[in-house]
This record gives C-alpha cells, structure tokens and sequence, in this order.
C-alpha cells in the first residue's frame, strides 16, 4: 500500500467535561481505510484533546503497520508546536512529548501536517459523535457502493 492521510479531531465539550477523539485513515486516492472515535478521560481544555487525538492517530498509524503515514490535524498551533525545533516547555509542549518521540523513532515513516477544518471534517464529525453520545465506533475496510451506501466492518460500543 501507498501512503495513508489519517485526519485526526478532538471535540470537547466543556459543561459536561468530556472530550473525544475521531481517527480516520485514508488511503491514496482517497477512499476510507478504518478508523474510530472514542471518548477520552477529562483532560481539561480543548488543545489537550487535540493532542490526545494527534497521539492515537500516530499509535493508530504504527498498530497498522503503514509504512509511511501523513497524520493531519487542524489544530494549527499544536502541530506548529510540534515542529518547533526547540523545546516547548507549556503544558501543551508538555503533551505534545509523546507524539514527537512516536515521530522521531518512525525515521521519517510518520509525518504531522496541518489540515484546515473543510478538509478535516470527518474526523472532526467522528469526535463529535463521540463526544455527544459518549461512545465508541470503530470501522474498516469501507466501501461505497455507487456513491451512496458504505457496507463494510462497522461496531458499535456504548459504554456502561
């Protein structure tokens, strides 16, 4: 296989404290290969979600086994961080420690790009879902047919 995009989002909704994650990988031309989204615990606010997400994405990326992936996300100051060259000693910076060891030890397999939000929807409307129903979904190997239905591998957790 080519190189896989996987869009990563957070979505969190801070009168419930509650925060999700939507990963979703595609491949080359496009067509979806899997993902999921799932609830995450009350990690304050919103960028410390993004970063959860960025982090399973690229744990996603290598559980997968892609031989190179493209993990994008639009929270643009997070992955600006991330490319900084120097330390970043906030609690972002902080967060951000995993993904940047998980990049490193790739050998340039995993990148971290920025995707605007049009271009980041799906991923973004996974976490919403997530966050709203405070539940899991994870899929694979998707297929349209005609452009209308997707039939594939699809589950459903609710969390108890």
């Amino acid at each position: 296989m080519g190189s896989v995009k996987i869009n990563v989002n957070g979505a969190f909704l801070p009168s419930a404290r509650l925060g999700a994650i939507g990963v979703l990988a595609r491949d080359s031309s496009g067509a979806v290969l899997n993902g999921f989204a799932r609830p995450v615990p009350d990690l304050g606010p919103a960028s410390t979600v993004e970063a959860s997400a960025l982090f399973a994405g690229l744990e996603f990326a290598i559980s997968c086994g892609w031989a190179s992936a493209l993990v994008e996300s639009d929270a643009a100051v997070l992955i600006n961080k991330l490319h900084r060259p120097t330390p970043d000693l906030s609690l972002l910076g902080d967060l951000l420690v995993p993904s940047r060891n998980l990049v490193a030890a790739s050998r340039s397999c995993l990148r971290v790009g920025f995707a605007p939000r049009s271009a980041n929807y799906a991923a973004h409307a996974l976490a919403s879902w997530a966050c709203q129903n405070n539940d899991v979904i994870s899929f694979s190997s998707i297929k349209v047919v005609r452009g209308a239905i997707p039939v594939g591998s699809i589950s459903i957790n609710t969390i108890t």
